[in-house]
C-alpha cells in the first residue's frame, strides 16, 4: 500500500507540472516557475482561474506522496525494531531464529538448583511460564514428544528431533547437549494461550541444555531420563525420568485403552487375540502387517504374519469390531493363509475345526440337507457350488428362510454379499464334507411320495394342509410391504437390527425382503434384507 501511494503520489506530480507549464506558455507567462517548489504560488494566485485544477491535483500528489512515505518508514521501521525486541520472546506461531541464542537462565544456578531438585521424580518443570506435568512421552518416527493433556491438541508440549529409531535402541543411549553447540536438534515448545483452541510453538535451533538417556524396556516401550533447559524469558525446563512408547496405544490406569481409535490400538488387539490361538512353545512372533480401520462402521481388519517354531509360516487375518468394551475380535472371524510348511519331522499344529486327520476328511460321505437347515455352519469356511458352475470361497454368515449371506475378502478388505435358494447347488466345509441343499420341489416330493403309500383320506382333508399353507404364508408379509414399495427406486437409508445403516437405492420390495444396491469403487453392491430385521427405511435427501 505504501510503495503504491509513492507511486501514485511522483505521477500525479509529473503530469500536474507539466499541465501547469503548458497552460502557462499558452497565457504568456513563465513556465520557469512552475519547476521550482512554492516559486510559482503567486502567479497561481493571479491566474486562479486558469490554473487551479491543475493546482489543486498537484497538491494531491504530494499529499498521496507524503503519505506513501510515511507508511513506508513505519513499516520497516516497527519490524526491525520488534524483531530485535522479540529475539528473546515467544508468542508466535512456529516462529525461530537461524542464529542460536542464549540465555543466562540456561547456565545459571537456579536451573542448575531445579534440575537436582526434579532428578529421579517422574517428568515435570515449567513450560512457558506454567508448571508441567506429563501424561505421555512417545517416540515415534524420530521425533521424542513429551505432552500434557488428553486432548488431540495438548496443552503443553516439548518435542525434540532426535532422529533415533526405536529398534536401533538395544541399550542404553546417551546424547549431550551444550548451549554452544553446532547443528543440534532441533526443538519445538507449544502452549495453548488463554481462550484459545490451538497452541503456539516457539522453535529452538541451538543456545539450549539438554542431557537425554534412553534404554529398551519392554515391547514398544522405553525408559529414559530427561534434562532440558530452553532459552526463552519464561525459564523453560524439563527435568525428570519418564517412560516413552514406541507407538500411538492410549493407556488408561496403566493398561492399554481398547476405545481410541487408531491402527495401533487395532493391532494390538489382535495380536493379544493370536497369541491365545497357539500352545505354549508353539509360536515364535505375531507381526501385524496390515490394519485397515472403518470408522464410521466402527469395524475394521488386521492381517499378521505369524511364525511358529516349527519353521511354519503363516498369514492370518481378523476382523474387529468396536462395542461398549471397546476394539474386540468378532469371534469366527479368523482366516488361514498357510505361506511356508513346517519342517519336516516337526510338530504340526491343527487348527480349531480343523478334521483331526487330513486322510479322514477325503473319506467323508456327502450329506444332504435342506436350506434353512445351513444355519447350522455358520462362522464356519465353507466353498459354495453354484447351479451355474460356480464356486465361491469365503466363511458363511448368516442364513434366511431362502438367502444366504457369505463374506468373502476382497483385496485388502471384505465384503459381504447374498445368494438365493434357487442359485446354490451344494456347499463344502473345511473339513473336505459336501452338503448337497435340497430344493424345495424335492423335498415336496419326498413328503408327497411318503404320503401316497398311506390309505386314501377324504377329499378334504387331502387338500386341508395346502390351504393351511397358503393362508400360513400370506399371513406372514410384512403390513409394511406397501409402505416400502412407495420408495423403489428411490435413495434411502435402511436401519436393521443387525449390522450399521447402509445408505443407497432401493430396487425391491418382496412379501419377506428388500433389495439395496449401494454404490462401492466403480460399481454397485447389492445387499438383501429380512423383513423381520428391519428397524425402519427412510428416504435419504
Amino acid at each position: 500500500m505504501a510503495e503504491l501511494l509513492i507511486i501514485i503520489g511522483i505521477s500525479t506530480i509529473i503530469v500536474t507540472t507539466l499541465g501547469l507549464m503548458n497552460e502557462a506558455g499558452h497565457r504568456g507567462h513563465s513556465a520557469l516557475f512552475f519547476m521550482i517548489p512554492l516559486a510559482s504560488l503567486g502567479q497561481v494566485q493571479e491566474g486562479w482561474e486558469h490554473y487551479r485544477w491543475w493546482a489543486l491535483a498537484r497538491v494531491a500528489g504530494v499529499l498521496s506522496g507524503a503519505v506513501g512515505v510515511a507508511l513506508f518508514v513505519m513499516a520497516h521501521g516497527a519490524g526491525s525494531s520488534s524483531s530485535a525486541a522479540l529475539s528473546g520472546q515467544s508468542g508466535q506461531v512456529q516462529r525461530g531464529d537461524n542464529m542460536a541464542t542464549t540465555t543466562t537462565f540456561v547456565t545459571s544456578e537456579e536451573a542448575a538448583l531445579a534440575v537436582v531438585k526434579g532428578q529421579g521424580q517422574p517428568l515435570s518443570g515449567r513450560i512457558h511460564g506454567r508448571e508441567f506435568h506429563y501424561d505421555r512421552v512417545a517416540l515415534i518416527d524420530g521425533v521424542l514428544t513429551a505432552s500434557q493433556g488428553e486432548g488431540f491438541l495438548p496443552d503443553l508440549e516439548v518435542r525434540v528431533l532426535i532422529g533415533w529409531k526405536p529398534q536401533d535402541i538395544v541399550e542404553r543411549t546417551n546424547l549431550h547437549v551444550t548451549p554452544s553447540d553446532a547443528n543440534p536438534p532441533v526443538v519445538h515448545v507449544s502452549w495453548k494461550p488463554e481462550g484459545k483452541d490451538y497452541p503456539e510453538t516457539r522453535i529452538f535451533k541451538g543456545g539450549y541444555r539438554m542431557e537425554l538417556a534412553l534404554a529398551p524396556l519392554d515391547a514398544g516401550s522405553l525408559s529414559g531420563s530427561l534434562v532440558l533447559v530452553v532459552p526463552d524469558s519464561f525459564k523453560s525446563y524439563l527435568t525428570g525420568d519418564f517412560t516413552a512408547y514406541t507407538n500411538h496405544l492410549r493407556y488408561r490406569g496403566g493398561d492399554v485403552d481398547l476405545h481410541f481409535d487408531h491402527e495401533d490400538t487395532l493391532a494390538y488387539v489382535a495380536r493379544q487375540y493370536l497369541v491365545t490361538q497357539f500352545p505354549e512353545g508353539a509360536l515364535k512372533s505375531v507381526t501385524p502387517r496390515q490394519v485397515v480401520m472403518r470408522r464410521a462402521e466402527s469395524s475394521g481388519q488386521v492381517s499378521a504374519q505369524v511364525l511358529l517354531t516349527n519353521g511354519a509360516e503363516e498369514e492370518r487375518s481378523v476382523r474387529l469390531e468396536k462395542s461398549d468394551v471397546g476394539w474386540s475380535v468378532e469371534p469366527g472371524s479368523m482366516a488361514t493363509r498357510v505361506i511356508k510348511e513346517p519342517v519336516e519331522g516337526s510338530m504340526t499344529l491343527i487348527n480349531p475345526g480343523q478334521s483331526q486327520a487330513v486322510e479322514e476328511a477325503r473319506d467323508l460321505q456327502p450329506i444332504s440337507t435342506t436350506f434353512p437347515e445351513l444355519v447350522a455352519y455358520v462362522d464356519r469356511s465353507v466353498v459354495l457350488e453354484m447351479t451355474s458352475g460356480r464356486k465361491i470361497d469365503g466363511i458363511l454368515r448368516k442364513v434366511s428362510v431362502n438367502r444366504l449371506w457369505l463374506e468373502i475378502n476382497v483385496g485388502s478388505g471384505v465384503v459381504e454379499r447374498s445368494f438365493p435358494e434357487n442359485e446354490l447347488q451344494s456347499l463344502t466345509l473345511s473339513s473336505g464334507q459336501k452338503v448337497i441343499v435340497q430344493s424345495a420341489e424335492k423335498s415336496a416330493e419326498s413328503s408327497t411320495e411318503s404320503v401316497t403309500i398311506q390309505p386314501a383320506l377324504q377329499g378334504e382333508e387331502q387338500t386341508a394342509p395346502a390351504t393351511g399353507s397358503s393362508a400360513g404364508y400370506a399371513g406372514s408379509t410384512d403390513p409394511r410391504v406397501e409402505e416400502f414399495r412407495k420408495l423403489v427406486g428411490q435413495p434411502v437409508t435402511v436401519t436393521a437390527d443387525e449390522g450399521p445403516a447402509r445408505s443407497g437405492l432401493l430396487q425391491s420390495v418382496e412379501s419377506d425382503h428388500i433389495t439395496l444396491s449401494v454404490p462401492m469403487g466403480a460399481g454397485n453392491m447389492e445387499y438383501f434384507y429380512d423383513l423381520n430385521s428391519i428397524r425402519s427405511i427412510e428416504a435419504s435427501r
